[in-house]
Order: C-alpha cells, then sequence, then structure tokens
C-alpha cells in the first residue's frame, strides 16, 4: 500500500509558528517606526562655532523634541497594546492578518504626522493631522480588539473573552483625548489650549485603573468557578 510522503506538515501544526511570525514582523515594524523618530532631528549646522550658537541651535529644535517624545510614547503604548492582546490570539486567518497590516500602517505614517507636527507646531493642520493619525490609530486598536473578543472567530481561547485586556475601554481613552484636541483646535482656531491636550490622558488612565481592577476581580473570580466545578463533578463521581 504506497504511502504519502512524509511531511512536516503531517506531524506539526504550523499554526504556531505562523502566529510568531506575525508578531516579529509587527515588532519589527514598530521598532523601525520608532526609530525613524529620531532620524526626523537632524543635527544643526552651525555657522559660527560657539558655545552660544550651539545653544541657540538646540532651543529651535525643542518643538522637534517634544514631537518626538510624544511621538515615541505614543507607538510605545500601542506596541504595549499589541503585545498584551496577541498574547491571547491562538489561530489567525487572513482578515486578522490584514487587519494587524492596516493598523501597522497607521503606526507606520507616525513619524511623518510626528515630524510635520514637530516642524511646524503653532499651524493647525499639522496638529490636526497628527491627531487624526493617532486617533486612527486607536480605532484600528478597538476594531482588533473588538474582532479578537468575538467569540463566533474562535481567534481566543474562550476563558480569555472576558479578559480585561480586552476591554474597549483602555484604546478609547486616547482616541477620545485626541478627538478632542481636534475639536478644540476648530472650535478655539487662535489659541494654543489644544496643544497640550495629551496630557489628558495620564489621568484618565489612572481612573481607568480602578476599572481594570474591577474587571481583573471579576475575571479572577469567573476563573476560579469554571476550576472548582470540575473538581467537585470529579468528587460526585
Amino acid at each position: 500500500m504506497p504511502h504519502a510522503p512524509d511531511t512536516a506538515f503531517d506531524h506539526h501544526d504550523r499554526t504556531e509558528f505562523q502566529l510568531e511570525r506575525l508578531i516579529l514582523f509587527s515588532d519589527a515594524v514598530f521598532a523601525i517606526a520608532i526609530t525613524l523618530l529620531i532620524i526626523e532631528i537632524k543635527v544643526p549646522e552651525l555657522h559660527e562655532r560657539t558655545n552660544h550658537a550651539a545653544f541657540v541651535s538646540l532651543l529651535r529644535l525643542i518643538p522637534k523634541f517634544v514631537g518626538f517624545f510624544i511621538g515615541f510614547f505614543v507607538i510605545a503604548t500601542y506596541w504595549a497594546a499589541h503585545h498584551r492582546i496577541f498574547r491571547f490570539v491562538r489561530r489567525y486567518d487572513d482578515g486578522l492578518i490584514w487587519l494587524n497590516i492596516f493598523f501597522l500602517l497607521s503606526i507606520v505614517l507616525m513619524p511623518f504626522t510626528s515630524a510635520y507636527y514637530g516642524e511646524y507646531p503653532m499651524l493647525r493642520v499639522p496638529f490636526v493631522l497628527y491627531c487624526a493619525s493617532v486617533m486612527g490609530t486607536g480605532l484600528l486598536q478597538m476594531l482588533m480588539q473588538r474582532t479578537l473578543a468575538n467569540p463566533k472567530r474562535n481567534y481566543v481561547y474562550p476563558e480569555a473573552l472576558a479578559h480585561p485586556d480586552l476591554d474597549l475601554g483602555r484604546p478609547l481613552i486616547p482616541t477620545a483625548v485626541f478627538a478632542l484636541g481636534i475639536v478644540l483646535t476648530l472650535v478655539f482656531p487662535h489659541s494654543f489650549i489644544s496643544r497640550p491636550v495629551f496630557i489628558l490622558i495620564f489621568p484618565f488612565m489612572m481612573l481607568y485603573g480602578k476599572r481594570y481592577k474591577r474587571l481583573q476581580r471579576e475575571y479572577e473570580a469567573r476563573q476560579q468557578v469554571h476550576q472548582t466545578q470540575p473538581a467537585q463533578q470529579e468528587q460526585l463521581i
């Protein structure tokens, strides 16, 4: 009786390996995007090689460095979120792959929008563009988390569907804050009240921490119930 060719597919499920490739590719995109932020800041040319000229040239770079630090921590925050939610994934399909690609597309755009805002911090258009860029990333993250938490998709283990790390409240905060920045810029076009709006993320995240702890307690309580039920059934048997 003829035997089929013995291949790796006969013995190994490569889903875990392919998921690892997906995550490693995402990590590489994040690393490149976060590196491009600093590349946009050029070393100033000194027409006069004096300490005063060097100091003045650094002062002129302050807006760019502000844009760099904001962009750095925004991208780092979304990388942490990507790492946090993808640890639950057990399977994938083309839909999840392309959703992740569009999410990474929004990440790759951030070095440009951040540099544009850092170059012209007093203008409305660069600020609105940067806020819209961050909002787009936040909305895509919310869509990804909602997709992962959909039991019909079967992307994650059933017991992980109610995990607080898949709660939409966390990605909603920066999305709403940067949306507020756009609104303030449009309502008060001659004021700079919208520029430090991103600072609101920190108190809102502290408030969200209380919700996260509550969801964590509820999740752990449900897990304990599920673990004790089989033990009780075994005792009855």
